[in-house]
């Protein structure tokens, strides 16, 4: 048995510069996915927490995370004209303080990525990822609820959210501290807010 569990969806989009594809992740992508979490710049943005300038995974908590991880979610390679530059997942909610907000019937989820080629950075790929996933989780599965969340520090994050709709529903202090960031704010978009704005 592998570490990281396959499915079978492969997502196109385009930027202006960039064809963009979301490849099903598995096991022939480890070598992409411990460069990147090797890399304590990409973890600074990635990774809520201290203000920890070191931080690394080791290959072994990394088949970990995205073993476990790859169990719940629909999780991708993101390739930008043909080179692979980072990962996405459209995760069911594993937060117990997250879905006691919501009635237990309905598919809750959340978003997780890293662009971990740096050279890749602000470069609209992310933008394009986002709104791909978005019309997945929407158009292409029963899911309800996008509920993601961000650290304040992480002000690009913060924008991806308001550009794409998500309403900011909750600011919750960061403890301890000292922190990256003082708040993690919560960001939510339904179903019904998804296609009320599209039909605009």
């Amino acid at each position: 048995m592998g570490i990281i569990r396959p499915h079978g969806t492969m997502l196109r989009g385009k930027t202006d510069d960039y064809e963009i594809v979301l490849r099903p992740l598995c096991d022939a992508h480890l070598p992409y996915l411990y460069k990147w979490n090797a890399d304590s710049e990409v973890l600074y943005w990635s990774e809520s927490g201290v203000d920890d300038t070191q931080l690394s995974y080791d290959e072994e908590t990394v088949r970990d995370i995205y073993g476990a991880v790859s169990r719940n979610a629909f999780c991708f390679l993101i390739e930008a004209n043909g080179v692979a530059v980072g990962e996405c997942w459209l995760q069911k909610m594993n937060r117990a303080d997250i879905m006691k907000q919501y009635p237990t019937a309905l598919d809750v989820r959340r978003f997780d990525f890293v662009i971990g080629e740096k050279s890749y950075w602000n470069k609209g790929i992310g933008s394009c990822f986002v709104v791909m996933l978005i019309d997945f989780a929407f158009n292409r599965t029963a899911v309800d609820v996008l509920h993601c969340v961000n650290d304040d520090y992480n002000l690009r994050s913060t924008r991806m959210w308001e550009k794409h709709g998500f309403t900011k529903v909750a600011e919750e202090p960061l403890t301890p501290q000292p922190q990256k960031g003082k708040f993690e704010y919560h960001w939510r978009l339904t179903r019904e807010e998804y296609h009320a704005q599209v039909a605009r």
